[in-house]
């Protein structure tokens, strides 16, 4: 974990366009004993900034325009236990920093070429502020960055002759006001609880030894206390510093057939945890669920064949779904230009839907930034966030904007997030789905459900309560289990607890099933919906190629991820289509496992026919 966590600090991200600017108190004096470092920092960095807009230069070339340093600073605490032994235990700072430059113009820069777009240099930094050493980096990083950014200007302008007949949006909009400069926060002096979280996770890792079917497991807790400036050419100064915790389990198995299945779920905190009472209750409740489930997952049988009659996304799985789909495809980011124009199957797909029916005319989408998981005061380009409708009445209203506009909107309306490890771009905060219409219970969703299905021929029909979680579990292991989606289709998670619902209202739980990728249109088709829609917190990569359905993995998960909720009923949609996953499985282990010792053999798989 820990080379893992400062990779992803350092890992090049998805460009940001400016820094976080908010509307914040006068400045006043410095807020701790380091704020006078801090700030003359700040100060080196500017200059820095000034001098590299007045003098890098290149023949034949634009000059830059505006120029965004970010320079992160965290505290990193990664457990990991398994079976009662503790794996990872690793304690440490991290600083660093990355530049983003822009040549050119705000109406034409060298931004939005697919491929090229990403790309900023980063440093490594001192662990306490030092303006010295950070001039001395920066003005390298400055170069290196005004460089690549000149060469894909180069790549772009036979791009733009290409497209001459093609009207294209300005590449950069109008700057955050009021411009602020926000003083250096007190620095937080509450030790993290190392010791009674290495102790809870062994203890709560030794939980695996009663749950003999699962073969590998592990139990993590992660800290990260970080603090973000961002400074700009514009005068914006701007601190963001968060506690972020996650206790999370991750298990993997085989069925008998020799299918490897796993299965997660995570505890997401927005504090430094401490090993209370409380929080090992709630960890002993999370490792003998997802435990339980994945022993249930493995005894379950396949889903017996394809089917695309009406599917009921229930508890969790109607906000992951939500969160799979509207977080990544209500954004505002043009398709990036490629050779041949612009490459539509990057860009978000409702980004055309506007002033049209995307939804049931019964239901309404808001996202609220003000309170709740994903509340954010200002966004990471300087911005004050406020209540968006994005569909009212069923009709597009409105794109999560960050300063880089389309053709149907020009400005930001506060939406850009940026993680601690500077993965960027448009996200949700606080996303609501209301229905106008009386949802319905449980029950009567599973009645209805059933009654769609006997119209499309079937005499059962299938239920989600959750999906695979990648920001947790990472890319799935079975190449099989993988669903390449083309053109304008939309992939979505694989169904982690899926049940079949028979006419008589027995329940059986499944495995082995795919979504098939999907048109946005099939959120049209939402038939019905459940009562409640309690507020699910999420940890999801931020821009067009976030949501839920990215695979970020344990390693990524607090430093490439934003916080995020989703409040959603159950659905029931038609327009899905459950796929049988057909590829051969890995074979059974010779060595028989060390917990399942003097039990009885699993019976074997039945042998394949000669004939076939």
């Amino acid at each position: 974990m820990k080379a893992a966590l400062l990779a992803l600090l350092l890992a090049p991200a998805a460009p940001a366009a400016a820094p976080p600017a908010t509307p914040a108190p006068p400045p006043a004096a410095p807020a701790s004993p380091g704020a006078e470092a801090a700030e003359s920092e700040i100060a080196a960095v500017e200059q820095e900034i000034a001098r590299g807009l007045a003098g890098l230069r290149l023949p034949d070339s634009p000059a830059p325009y505006h120029a965004t340093v970010y320079v992160v600073r965290a505290e990193v605490l990664s457990i990991d236990g398994s079976f009662g032994g503790i794996i990872t235990d690793v304690h440490e700072d991290q600083a660093a920093a990355g530049v983003d430059i822009r040549v050119g113009t705000p109406e034409r820069d060298q931004t939005g070429v697919f491929g090229q777009d990403g790309a900023w240099p980063r440093f490594n930094l001192s662990l306490g502020p030092s303006a010295e050493l950070t001039r001395h980096k920066l003005w390298l990083a400055l170069d290196q960055a005004f460089r690549r950014a000149t060469g894909t200007y180069a790549q772009k302008l036979p791009i733009l002759a290409r497209l001459a007949g093609e009207p294209l949006p300005p590449d950069f909009s109008g700057k955050p006001e009021p411009i602020v400069r926000q003083p250096v926060p007190a620095k937080p002096t509450d030790a993290l609880d190392r010791e009674g979280l290495r102790e809870l996770v062994r203890a709560l890792s030794k939980r695996f030894a009663d749950h003999p079917a699962i073969d590998n497991g592990d139990v993590f807790v992660q800290v990260l206390r970080s603090h973000v400036t961002t400074i700009t050419s514009e005068g914006v100064v701007l601190h963001e510093q968060r506690d972020r915790a996650v206790l999370a389990v991750m298990a993997d198995t085989r069925a008998l057939d020799g299918m490897h299945l796993d299965h997660g779920a995570a505890i997401h905190l927005q504090e430094l945890p401490r090993a209370t009472e409380e929080l090992r209750k709630r960890g002993e409740q999370l490792v003998d669920g997802v435990l339980t489930e994945l022993t249930q997952m493995a005894e379950a049988p396949m889903l017996d064949d394809d089917y695309d009659g009406p599917i009921l996304f229930a508890g969790p799985a109607s906000a992951q779904l939500l969160a799979s789909t509207i977080a990544v495809h209500t954004g505002g980011a043009p398709a990036p230009l490629g050779e041949n124009g612009r490459v539509r199957e990057f860009e978000p797909h409702w980004q055309d839907s506007l002033g049209k029916s995307v939804l049931p005319a019964f239901l309404d989408l808001e996202d609220d930034p003000r309170e709740g998981f994903g509340r954010v005061a200002v966004d990471a380009q300087g911005f004050v966030p406020k209540p968006l409708t994005l569909v009212k009445n069923g009709v597009l209203q409105d794109l999560l904007m960050t300063r880089t506009p389309n053709t149907h909107r020009k400005e930001s309306n506060g939406r850009a997030r940026l993680s601690p490890g500077l993965a960027w771009g448009a996200t949700i905060s606080n996303l609501t789905l209301h229905s106008k219409k009386r949802g319905s219970p449980r029950k009567a969703l599973e009645k209805e459900l059933l009654r769609r299905a006997r119209e499309d021929g079937y005499e059962y029909a299938y239920i989600v309560e959750s999906l695979r979680d990648g920001n947790i579990l990472g890319p799935v292991a079975r190449e099989g289990a993988t669903s390449f989606s083309t053109g304008r289709k939309v992939g979505l998670p694989l169904p982690a607890k899926i049940y079949r619902l028979d006419a008589s209202g027995k329940k059986t739980l499944v495995r082995g099933a795919l979504l098939a990728p999907v048109s946005m249109r099939v959120l049209r088709r939402i038939r019905a919906v459940g009562q409640s829609a309690p507020a699910l917190p999420l940890r999801i990569a931020p821009g067009a190629s976030g949501g839920f359905a990215a695979e970020t993995g344990m390693d990524g998960i607090l430093s490439n991820t934003v916080d995020v909720s989703v409040s959603s009923p159950d659905l029931l949609l038609d327009g899905l289509e459950l796929l049988v996953e057909r590829s051969e499985h890995e074979r059974l282990p010779i060595l028989e496992h060390p917990l399942r010792r003097g039990q009885s053999p699993p019976p074997a798989p039945p042998a394949a026919d000669p004939a076939e």
